[in-house]
């Protein structure tokens, strides 16, 4: 088995990383949701925010993939730090793969002169117990929850929009799906901008957004997906400029399940209930054009305890075990495996499955 580079428009080495993936999320995150394969590979390739990367497998001359890692380079903010997601197949590990793929990338890391790595593991189970004896420390701590989307009745809907309206006087909702239209580019990056008062690493410089932003990793990038993308925004009438936002994503090949992405307000319009309006809006809005939806899941900083009661009170509840952010010094990391250096092409000493 060697580690090797992976071909981005490689389909079958790609559906093997796939392969891997998902049998590490069925015991790492039995909860779900789970991933799906064109999701997936938007993902694995481009990113949610486009920023470069590599993908690295470790693969057998039959093409089976026992793990992988892809590395995140960021190349507008941060540029010290990598981001790693490294996965090992279930039944492949405690066989040194983790190890040497971790060896490994903190070596191509040093090479891009990045000093830290970023990753994000579950508590409680093998990840957190690989980045423990790795070294990593822990950080900011993100939990998970899903609103029932069925047991949400329309009056319980009607009631929450009824309160958030009575607070956002003077405002209106605008909505769309897909990409962000030209016409709000310049306010989505403003609103983007606004998760950056949200809980975050002390050590990350914030996302920088402006509209060649939006449109180059927002816009460009949603087609690789292929998700149903749902927008919903409270507008300012006296000034007409957007307010809030909020965004979920539903894949065709899972609808039952729609993934919550950005919620974001400005902060000169804070105070008016505006978050609890636009995501109330968005509920009513699925039940009818998502006919299939069932769950709505979505991660928030355990101490974000402004959207966490927004939340809450649209019915969500915790699901699965919190997750937490771990940072890697990269040369500790180099220097976990000497005596495996130089992997690249070279044998996997310590798997012998073939």
């Amino acid at each position: 088995m060697r580690i090797k580079r992976v071909d981005p428009a490689d389909a079958d080495t790609i559906r093997a990383c796939f392969g891997a993936f998902l049998a590490a999320q069925r015991v790492d995150e039995p909860d779900g949701p789970f991933f799906t394969e064109q999701p997936f590979r938007g993902w694995l390739t481009v990113g949610w925010g486009g920023d470069p990367r590599e993908i690295w497998a470790a693969k057998r001359q039959d093409g089976f993939v026992a793990g992988w890692y892809r590395l995140e380079l960021p190349d507008l903010e941060n540029l010290d730090q990598a981001e790693l997601t490294l996965v090992v197949d279930p039944a492949q590990r405690r066989h040194g793969i983790g190890r040497a793929l971790l060896k490994h990338a903190a070596g191509r890391a040093a090479e891009h002169g990045r000093s830290v790595l970023n990753a994000a593991t579950r508590l409680g189970g093998d990840g957190e117990a690989f980045a423990r004896a790795t070294g990593a420390e822990p950080g900011l701590v993100d939990v998970q929850r899903v609103m029932d989307v069925r047991a949400t009745g329309e009056d319980q809907l009607a009631r929450l929009r009824a309160t958030a309206e009575e607070k956002a006087a003077g405002y209106s909702l605008v909505s769309w799906t897909g990409l962000v239209p030209e016409e709000f580019i310049d306010q989505a990056a403003a609103l983007f901008a606004a998760l950056n008062d949200a809980p975050h690493d002390e050590h990350s410089a914030p996302a920088v957004w402006d509209a060649r932003r939006v449109r180059e990793r927002v816009n460009n990038l949603r087609p690789a997906y292929g998700l149903r993308v749902y927008e919903v925004a409270a507008r300012h009438d006296a000034t007409g400029a957007l307010a809030g936002l909020t965004e979920v994503a539903v894949d065709p090949a899972d609808p039952g399940w729609g993934h919550q992405m950005l919620t974001g307000v400005l902060r000169a319009h804070r105070g008016h209930r505006l978050g609890l309006l636009v995501k109330v809006a968005m509920a009513e809005w699925l039940k009818t054009a998502e006919p299939q939806l069932e769950r709505i899941d979505t991660w928030n900083a355990q101490s974000n305890q402004y959207m966490i009661a927004v939340n809450e009170a649209l019915g969500y509840t915790i699901l699965g075990r919190p997750a937490c952010w771990w940072k890697l010094d990269v040369a500790g990391a180099v220097g976990l495996a000497a005596a495996a250096a130089g992997l690249g092409e070279q044998e996997l000493a310590s798997q012998t499955r073939r």
